[in-house]
């Protein structure tokens, strides 16, 4: 009795006085980011992932996101869009920066002959990141790999579509250039068995895209929505 009076008593006061707090699975926000430059191993090493933020990940690095792996040292997301993206880079933003030191700064980059202004940010390089590095990554190479059905949900494939969608005859189309048609097939697959979601492959200049129509994309219109910026809305015809 005593032993649970106690540790009662330090719970309370920890959560008191802790600002660092998490609850798990709860969606994080940029109060939740600790901005101290350096932490140490066994901080780092304590800093672990909820199913929500993974979800929110696993969706980028299908679309703009990357994952940066040094030899010897644990991973890191990396995410960067163009400055009229702002809305949109903020809220991914405002969702992973508990794993971030920085805030997002601004890119300058010139592509045939124009300016363009894009922001980026990092997070830090963690062990919790491990999972979903190779989830993606195999030999320092990106592939598609069918566990991926494990982890796509509806953020996921909200966040996929955010970042690699584009609106065509009231449907969306992905664009999953670099992919080849075997990975592609593969996504496709994991969308009918998992989504129930009937898609083609549109070809542009000779690379493979998934189409999903209208119909199709009403299926899983309700369960996406609620992970859309307004920015985006449109991509929905909404």
């Amino acid at each position: 009795m005593f032993l649970k009076k106690e540790f009662l008593r330090t719970t309370q006061r920890v959560v008191h006085e802790s600002k660092n707090i998490v609850l798990w699975n709860k969606e994080t926000s940029i109060s939740s980011m600790n901005k101290k430059n350096v932490l140490t191993k066994l901080d780092r090493n304590l800093i672990n992932i909820t199913n929500y933020n993974k979800s929110i990940i696993i969706g980028l690095i299908l679309s703009d996101g990357w994952i940066q792996k040094r030899k010897g040292w644990n991973p890191r997301i990396g995410f960067k869009q163009s400055i009229k993206n702002f809305e949109y880079l903020w809220y991914v933003f405002n969702k992973l920066s508990v794993f971030c030191s920085n805030y997002p700064y601004l890119c300058k980059n010139i592509k045939r002959g124009k300016l363009f202004n894009s922001l980026q940010f990092q997070t830090r390089q963690l062990k919790c990141f491990n999972e979903i590095y190779f989830l993606f990554y195999k030999n320092n190479c990106k592939y598609i790999n069918p566990e991926l059905f494990n982890y796509i949900d509806y953020i996921a494939l909200a966040h996929w579509i955010m970042g690699d969608g584009s609106k065509k005859n009231k449907g969306i189309t992905l664009c999953t250039d670099s992919l080849t048609f075997k990975e592609v097939i593969i996504l496709m697959n994991i969308l009918k068995i998992k989504f129930n979601i009937d898609s083609t492959i549109h070809l542009e200049k000779y690379k493979p895209r998934i189409y999903i129509n209208k119909l199709e994309l009403n299926k899983i219109l309700p369960y996406i929505k609620p992970y859309f910026t307004n920015l985006f809305l449109y991509k929905l015809s909404l």
